[in-house]
């Protein structure tokens, strides 16, 4: 109880219109966003009208508080008081093994509640575990704009599919039926311009009787991918442009070219290949004269072949466009000072015929032998530079 002569406390939170209160809420887990409403009846309806919805099971241990996780998202969701509500963002993060089972995780049907409210940006991932989806997740939504998959099974394939404003698409850890299917996600999301298609597995690897359509994707300004994930010639225009797994190569001869043709990214800008096996700079040279605007080139290598060969003569009549003309930052992971390696040749044929070069960036193993250190640096300082603006960073990690 108030005492005689003691201020009265003004309410300033629940004065505050529904709009306000309503993006508050939204930066909170929603389970604890409900929690809001023992203040106020009023928080109650704010809640249940959230446009931002983030579910998280990762506090949910046994059988017991798992179902209650899965009632509480099945309550806000599928509440009929509350379909005329938007929903702009939909995430919904899985730790759980009951995850697995269908019958228990109302995914598919939490989904389709979400398409019906107009849902804009739809995330899902299993962290450790894999969540099971029906096709309907790539089907016919015209409102969705951002749609982010991590650890998803595909049962039963991807069906159709109609996202025609999608313009954000990751695909982490995705199993699919076969390697057709992602082919038919890109044909059905065709102003795409972020694209992320990482380590997809296949239930059904083998491609048979070729590719049904080959994706043209115009629209694409970033992508990451693996070697044999998205062709190429999807992503013409692309100005942002991730690698993994650089030096694979596929037996199948028709796979190799459908994947690895090369086009002219005439928009390309920045270029990282990532190598798990680094099988030498030749691979290297052979894409730069396809990026003849290139401004920064990231090499990032995890170990090198155990039968590396370099055979690349390194000239100046093969000097490509970017390199001369364009290249302003270069970074070289795992750079070796010493042994067969041309890492040091590559260094200087990029300080010898890089014009605009601003830094080079070395990331050399700081266990490194001390003389061998002094030797290689002696013997950097002596290369020359075409480029008076030059720095060179060395960056010793563990």
């Amino acid at each position: 109880m108030r005492k005689k002569n003691q201020p009265k406390i003004e309410d300033l939170l629940s004065a505050l219109p529904d709009e306000i209160l309503r993006y508050i809420l939204s930066f909170l887990p929603t389970k604890f966003a409900f929690t809001t409403s023992v203040l106020s009846k009023r928080w109650n309806s704010i809640c249940y009208s959230l446009t931002a919805l983030h579910f998280d099971d990762k506090a949910e241990e046994d059988e017991e508080t798992y179902t209650r996780f899965r009632r509480f998202v099945d309550n806000v969701l599928l509440s009929p008081r509350f379909q005329h509500h938007p929903i702009e963002t939909l995430s919904i993060v899985s730790h759980s093994e009951l995850s697995r089972n269908r019958c228990r995780f109302n995914t598919d049907e939490w989904i389709e509640a979400a398409k019906r409210r107009s849902v804009k940006n739809l995330q899902l991932s299993t962290v450790c575990s894999q969540l099971c989806l029906l096709p309907g997740i790539f089907t016919s939504s015209q409102t969705l704009v951002v749609l982010k998959l991590t650890g998803i099974v595909m049962d039963h394939g991807v069906g159709s599919v109609d996202l025609p404003s999608l313009r954000t698409l990751h695909l982490n850890h995705v199993l699919f039926d076969q390697r057709d299917d992602v082919m038919k996600i890109l044909n059905g999301c065709p102003i795409v311009e972020d694209l992320t298609v990482l380590t997809p597995s296949f239930e059904c690897p083998i491609v048979t009787g070729g590719f049904k359509t080959l994706p043209n994707l115009p629209k694409v300004v970033k992508a990451h991918i693996n070697a044999f994930d998205v062709p190429f010639n999807a992503i013409p225009n692309v100005e942002f442009l991730q690698i993994e797994d650089m030096e694979r190569r596929c037996p199948d001869v028709y796979i190799e070219s459908y994947y690895r043709e090369k086009p002219v990214f005439r928009n390309l800008i920045n270029l990282k290949l990532s190598f798990v096996c680094f099988p030498g700079w030749v691979g290297v040279m052979e894409v730069l004269p396809y990026c003849p605007k290139l401004q920064t080139l990231d090499i990032e290598k995890l170990v090198y072949w155990h039968n590396y060969q370099e055979k690349w003569a390194h000239t100046k009549e093969l000097v490509p466009e970017c390199v001369s003309l364009h290249l302003t930052t270069c970074s070289i992971g795992n750079y070796q000072i010493k042994g067969m390696y041309d890492d040091f040749d590559f260094t200087a044929y990029i300080l010898q015929n890089a014009r605009v070069l601003q830094v080079l960036t070395l990331h050399i193993n700081r266990h490194s032998d001390e003389s061998e250190k002094d030797r290689f640096f002696k013997r950097l300082s002596r290369c020359s530079r075409i480029s008076p603006a030059c720095k060179i960073e060395c960056i010793f990690v563990p």
